[in-house]
């Protein structure tokens, strides 16, 4: 998936229906994330947040709400986040790995169950969870390697 850019600053992926329409979960924490940054007074076309705030909001609707999304819903976010990072890479796959990857991580430490959610991922995510890890000085168990 190619994500065009208008600037030189990270803009929000034109596509950016695709992973809010994979769940009601994942667009209401867009939508409130949203809400959230423009403030009670915001107009419709107010800026919207940073993407890696975005797919944060993302990121951690899902780590609380796993048991909502099907597996194939599953397999469809993280195919999404994967391709996102493969065709634009260092610019979004840093936006998906801080946005998103991190806050499951971060999760993975207060009872999220990545481990449920691991075969989903593709290369470049699980090469993201491994470097975060590493950075961290986290260990990385065996079912991850």
């Amino acid at each position: 998936m190619r994500i065009p850019t208008e600037s030189a600053t990270m803009t929000t992926p034109a596509r950016w229906d695709e992973p809010t329409g994979i769940s009601e979960v994942l667009a209401e924490a867009d939508r409130a994330e949203i809400q959230g940054w423009r403030g009670p007074a915001a107009r419709d076309g107010d800026d919207v947040p940073p993407l890696t705030v975005r797919l944060a909001a993302l990121g951690r609707a899902f780590a609380e709400r796993p048991a909502d999304f099907t597996p194939e819903r599953t397999r469809a976010l993280f195919r999404l986040l994967e391709d996102t990072q493969a065709a634009d890479g260092e610019r979004y796959g840093s936006a998906v790995a801080t946005g998103f990857l991190e806050p499951l991580l971060n999760a993975w430490n207060k009872d999220f169950d990545l481990r449920s959610v691991w075969p989903a991922l593709g290369p470049h995510s699980r090469a993201c969870c491994r470097a975060w890890n590493a950075f961290t000085g986290v260990p990385t168990p065996d079912w991850m390697r």
